[in-house]
């Protein structure tokens, strides 16, 4: 498999932070916590699964393992999946993700890195290969969907991603025991009978929506006699149906049917949300008639925006296509109490529109000059009587008193 085709593609379920390029992934200590494959596999199944969110601690912690590589081989997602066994057999699943799906990750530097000393090591294409290597892995834990991966710990644990490989490790490992049994359903005995486990699908109608927007989840199992669970809805739905659903966030929603044979794979389906509009609008809260002042615009996620003034001022720019923060020109050509309004518009979620308020007030009039030798008083008249301002006691006294001169 050549280099472009490993490259080829990225994954959805919970990609954000299988390649740590979600929020959440800058409080992941870099403290390295040693630990064992059968104490991963112990620690208790976590659901729901957030789509870009962590689940702490153990989503915030850094451990390193050391165990016999058993196979591994490149993903469709580009992930090189390694499958970890200790010296009982227990498995647990590591993934390294390509480079370039994890480009700004805060762990970026450490995946691309632990993906080239594998390189260096391993020739990797999408058919699997077993081996028996000893290794020392480090990397994030993680949750995963059940999906019948080969390998997978029971609890879904992972380390997702690896941020450091090394092909010789201190601790020596014998090989691990391999079961020569062969696994029964449960409910399955030796007798002639067959148990078969259920299997279920799970859709969408839409697998994008602006945030808010309803859309239709269904599901259906192979068995009709097989309850459905689905995280985050309901631990008991019918074999078949449907029901409206809806985030503000990206989600991801898995589902199992479980008989008296046990409990079939997880079926996962990603509802993703298409960013919306943004906007803000502020300027001065006031401002004199024939006055005039930048207004400070923020638009994203937007093709176009407008803006206008509920007294008819003028706007300069008045509507664009631009998107960040940049500022128009307002000019209080008007008096009394404006609203102005931006629009901004997205071709896939519709319209927003914000407001800023200006209070425009009519200018006081300026006082007249006075001639020489008058007194001015307070309420804007002359004085009828007085017209010496150095006898002034006495003088505007019915007009709020002397103010000048």
């Amino acid at each position: 498999m050549s280099a472009a085709s490993l490259h080829a593609q990225c994954g959805i379920e919970r990609w954000p932070v299988k390649t740590t390029t979600d929020p959440d992934a800058s409080l992941v200590s870099r403290l390295v916590f040693p630990t064992t494959v059968a104490f991963l596999r112990s620690i208790p199944a976590q659901r729901p699964l957030p789509q870009a969110n962590r689940i702490a601690p153990i989503e915030e912690t850094i451990y390193s393992v050391t165990a016999m590589l058993v196979s591994f081989k490149a993903e469709d997602d580009s992930d090189y999946r390694l499958v970890l066994a200790d010296e009982e057999g227990h498995t647990i699943v590591a993934a390294i993700p390509s480079p370039g799906c994890s480009t700004g990750g805060v762990f970026a530097q450490d995946i691309a890195t632990a993906r080239s000393v594998f390189d260096s090591k391993l020739s990797v294409s999408g058919q699997l290969r077993t081996t028996a290597i000893p290794v020392e892995v480090r990397g994030i834990g993680f949750f995963n969907f059940l999906e019948g991966q080969q390998g997978a710990a029971p609890n879904g644990i992972e380390i997702h991603p690896v941020t450091a490989i090394s092909f010789t490790p201190i601790t020596i490992l014998k090989s691990p025991i391999s079961s020569r049994r062969r696994p029964v359903a449960p409910g399955g005995g030796s007798g002639g009978g067959t148990c078969a486990l259920p299997s279920v699908t799970l859709s969408l109608s839409s697998s994008t929506a602006c945030a808010g927007v309803p859309v239709t989840l269904s599901w259906h199992s192979s068995d009709p006699n097989a309850p459905v669970s689905i995280d985050g809805i309901s631990a008991s739905m019918p074999s078949s149906g449907s029901t409206t659903v809806g985030s503000t966030n990206s989600i991801a929603y898995s589902a199992h049917a479980a008989n008296s044979c046990g409990a079939s794979a997880e079926a996962v389906t990603v509802l993703s949300i298409v960013p919306g509009a943004s906007a803000s609008i502020s300027g001065p809260p006031s401002l004199q008639q024939g006055a005039s002042a930048t207004l400070t615009v923020s638009v994203t996620n937007a093709g176009r925006w407008s803006a206008s003034s509920a007294l008819g001022n003028p706007i300069s720019p008045s509507s664009g296509s631009n998107t960040g923060a940049f500022g128009v020109q307002y000019t209080a050509s008007r008096s009394g109490s404006d609203v102005v309004t931006i629009v901004v518009t997205n071709s896939s979620c519709g319209s927003i529109q914000r407001t800023a308020s200006i209070s425009v007030s009519t200018p006081q009039p300026q006082p007249q000059p006075q001639p020489g030798g008058t007194l001015r008083c307070c309420d804007g008249t002359l004085s009828p009587t007085c017209t010496n301002c150095a006898s002034k006691q006495g003088c505007c006294s019915s007009h709020g008193g002397v103010c000048g001169c």
